[in-house]
């Protein structure tokens, strides 16, 4: 089971600005309600070796890689290559995939260059589309997942067994304060409270200059965190306006 995570995403379209990626704005809030850490986010070239050498160092960082995009059938479509180069194995016709892209026939399409997506690295197992039949792949640590948005919503429940940990408890402090004024309490804390993970994020709508993050595993600890900043705060003369909390797996 997995606890690290990390989100790969392949495609010189979104490195170049062609497309606007939205697969990780899905993705990331999802792992973290499964309780999964996501410790990396990549976006990476359409270049196997570029792939390959980086994938390779992702699997030191996270128990699991969720890579998104490059499996169509066209010659740019370069993650099947290099996740099998990964994995030290050789690219195979898959019969049961082949099946599912039969089943799913594509009007106007070639189907020398269709079934080419039927190619998957040799003892990979199958992750099911339901909308086109082409299918994802899991092998070595690595689930692999088409680029198209809807495509990878509908295939995306199939990773949830494979995520392992416990969702944090969440707290969120709203103010006009800016950040220097409590950047000094800030530091005390994250001091004082090393299992409570402190973020401060500028606002710049909604009427609040700043939203300071508390996340921990137990509530109890993560609660009298958020608490002490709060008074903190005040007592360096500032509000917090708004408190919104989302207790953990633990509370």
């Amino acid at each position: 089971m997995a606890t690290r995570v990390g989100v790969v995403i392949l495609g010189d379209e979104v490195l170049k600005g062609e497309v606007r990626e939205a697969n990780m704005a899905y993705m990331l809030p999802l792992l973290n309600d499964w309780g999964a850490e996501t410790v990396l986010c990549a976006v990476l070239p359409d270049r196997i070796p570029v792939v390959v050498r980086h994938l390779k160092a992702y699997l030191e960082e996270a128990d699991l890689l969720i890579v998104a995009g490059g499996i169509g059938p066209t010659p740019d479509d370069i993650t099947r290559d290099a996740v099998a180069e990964v994995a030290g194995v050789r690219l195979v016709l898959n019969e049961e995939a082949r099946a599912a892209l039969e089943a799913h026939p594509h009007r106007g399409g070639d189907p020398r260059y269709r079934m080419l997506m039927a190619h998957v690295p040799e003892g990979a197992e199958l992750i099911p589309n339901p909308l086109s039949g082409a299918p994802g792949f899991h092998i070595r640590r690595m689930a692999v997942f088409p680029g198209v948005p809807l495509l990878l919503q509908a295939m995306f429940p199939w990773v949830k067994p494979l995520v392992a940990g416990s969702r944090k408890t969440r707290i969120a402090l709203y103010s006009m304060a800016g950040e220097s004024a409590f950047a000094g309490i800030m530091g005390e804390l994250m001091a004082s409270y090393p299992d409570v993970g402190i973020g401060s994020y500028p606002l710049t709508e909604g009427g609040y200059r700043v939203r300071v993050v508390f996340r921990g595993d137990g509530y109890a600890r993560t609660t009298e965190c958020a608490a002490r900043f709060e008074e903190r705060l005040s007592g360096a003369g500032h509000r917090v306006l708004r408190r919104e909390e989302e207790r953990g797996d633990d509370a």
